[in-house]
C-alpha cells in the first residue's frame, strides 16, 4: 500500500493562503490578500502552486465591487480525506469526509455475538476505501472512537468494563498506510465533541453529554475542552457507587448494571407478572407500551427517568454544566426525556435537559471531526486555529 502523501514542502506563504480558503470555504484572491496582508502577485503565485498540488481548485467566478469578475477558489476534492470509525457495543460505524468537509462514504456493520470488532472494522474500512476511490487524494488521518478509557486501552489494562479489539488487532484491521496518524478517543467524548460542533450543544462552553443505553457514560466539556482527568477516566460514571452510604458497594460497575438497558428490561419483566399481555421483549417495545399508556410500562419508564435524572444531578453538582445532553439508545428516547428533565429541574430549575441531535451518529461524527481538525493542523501548521480539544492519543503506524 502506498505511503501517505504529505505536502511538507509548502512554504509558509502557501500555507497562509490555503488557510484562508479552508476557513472561508470559498475565497477570491483579493479576499485572501486582505486576510493575509500579502500582495496580489504573491497570492496569485501561491494559489497557482496550490492548484498544481491538487489542494485548491477554481469553482466559479463572482462579480467584484468594481464590476470585475473574480475567480472563486475552494479546497479541491483531491486535497485528501479523513476516516472516522465508531467501535460500539453492538456495531461498527465508519464515515469518510474530505478535507473540504464533504461526506464521501458511510457504512455500518452489526457485531456478531463473538466479535470484538476486529472483523467488522476490517470490513467497513474495505468498503469505505472502495467507495472513496482514488479521486479524493490521500487518506490523511483516521480516528477511532472506542468504549474504553484510552490510557488503559493503550497499556493493555483489562480493568475496563467495556470491550474493544486489542490495539495490536485494531491497527492492522484499519489497513491504512504506513506513517498515518491514528487518533484514539473514548466514544462518549467523541459524541460530546460532535454535539458541541454541530448538535444539541452548539454554542455551549460547558455541558455534559450523558449516554444511557447498553452502557452508561458521560462526556464532560468545560470551556469547550473535554475533561479527561489524571488517568483519562473522567466521565466513567458507570463506576459511581450505588447505595452509598447505606451499604457497601461490592460491584465496581453497579451503576451501569442498574441503569443499563439489560437491567431496565429485567425490571419491566419483574413488574409485568400480573399483566394479561406478554412482557416487552426489547427496550423499544417497553417504550412503545409506555407511550401507548400501559400503566406498568409507564411506571417502569418513569422510575428509570427519575434514576437517570438523579445521575444527571450528581454530575451537575460537580461540574455545573450549562445543559445536559441525553444520548444513547435509551437516553434519547422521547418518552424518557420529560421524566429526566422533571427530576433534574425539581432541584435545578435553571438546568435544561435536551436530547442528542446526532443520535447514533454522534460518536462516529466526533471521530471524523477530530481527524479533520488534526489533518488541517498538520497541513497548515501555525496557520490553523484548532477548534477541538486535541489532547487525543495519536498513534503513528510504524514504517
Amino acid at each position: 500500500m502506498a505511503e501517505i502523501t504529505v505536502e511538507s514542502d509548502l512554504t509558509d506563504t502557501e500555507r497562509a493562503v490555503l488557510s484562508v480558503i479552508v476557513d472561508e470555504g470559498e475565497a477570491t484572491r483579493p479576499l485572501v490578500a486582505r486576510n493575509t496582508s500579502l500582495s496580489a502577485p504573491t497570492v496569485g503565485t501561491a494559489v497557482g502552486r496550490l492548484i498544481d498540488l491538487g489542494l485548491v481548485q477554481a469553482v466559479r467566478t463572482a462579480q467584484g465591487a468594481l464590476g470585475r469578475a473574480a475567480t472563486v477558489y475552494a479546497v479541491a476534492p483531491t486535497a485528501g480525506w479523513l476516516m472516522g470509525i465508531d467501535v460500539g457495543s453492538t456495531r461498527v460505524h465508519a464515515r469518510a469526509r474530505g478535507v473540504d468537509g464533504r461526506v464521501l462514504a458511510e457504512f455500518a456493520v452489526d457485531l456478531a455475538a463473538t466479535d470484538t470488532g476486529t472483523d467488522a472494522v476490517r470490513s467497513v474500512v474495505k468498503r469505505i476505501r472502495r467507495a472513496v476511490g482514488n479521486g479524493n487524494g490521500p487518506l490523511r488521518a483516521a480516528g477511532v472512537a472506542l468504549p474504553r478509557v484510552i490510557p488503559d486501552y493503550l497499556s493493555g489494562d483489562g480493568g475496563s468494563n467495556s470491550g474493544a479489539p486489542p490495539i495490536d488487532e485494531l491497527l492492522p484491521a484499519l489497513g491504512v498506510p504506513r506513517g498515518l496518524p491514528v487518533l484514539l478517543e473514548n466514544n462518549v467524548n467523541c459524541a460530546a465533541l460532535a454535539e458541541m460542533e454541530q448538535g444539541a450543544a452548539r454554542g455551549q462552553e460547558d455541558f455534559v453529554y450523558l449516554q444511557v443505553g447498553v452502557r452508561i457514560g458521560a462526556g464532560i466539556v468545560a470551556g469547550r475542552r473535554v475533561l479527561r482527568g489524571a488517568h483519562g477516566g473522567a466521565g466513567e460514571v458507570s463506576a459511581v457507587p450505588v447505595g452509598w452510604p447505606s451499604r457497601r458497594q461490592e460491584d465496581a460497575w453497579a451503576l451501569e448494571r442498574y441503569l443499563g438497558s439489560g437491567r431496565l428490561l429485567e425490571r419491566a419483566h419483574e413488574a409485568w407478572s400480573d399483566e394479561p399481555t406478554d412482557p416487552p421483549r426489547t427496550v423499544p417495545e417497553l417504550f412503545t407500551a409506555a407511550a401507548d399508556g400501559n400503566p406498568v410500562a409507564r411506571g417502569v419508564v418513569e422510575q428509570h427517568a427519575d434514576d437517570v435524572g438523579q445521575l444527571a444531578l450528581t454530575l451537575a453538582a460537580v461540574v455545573d454544566p450549562g445543559i445536559v445532553v441525553l444520548g444513547g439508545g435509551v437516553g434519547r428516547n422521547p418518552v424518557l426525556t420529560p421524566g429526566v428533565r422533571a427530576a433534574v429541574q425539581r432541584y435545578r430549575p435553571d438546568l435544561d435537559v435536551v436530547v442528542s441531535e446526532l443520535g447514533d451518529a454522534a460518536s462516529v461524527e466526533g471521530a471524523v471531526a477530530l481527524t479533520v481538525d488534526h489533518a488541517r493542523g498538520a497541513l497548515l501548521h501555525g496557520h490553523h486555529h484548532r477548534r477541538l480539544d486535541l489532547r487525543t492519543a495519536v498513534v503513528n503506524l510504524p514504517d
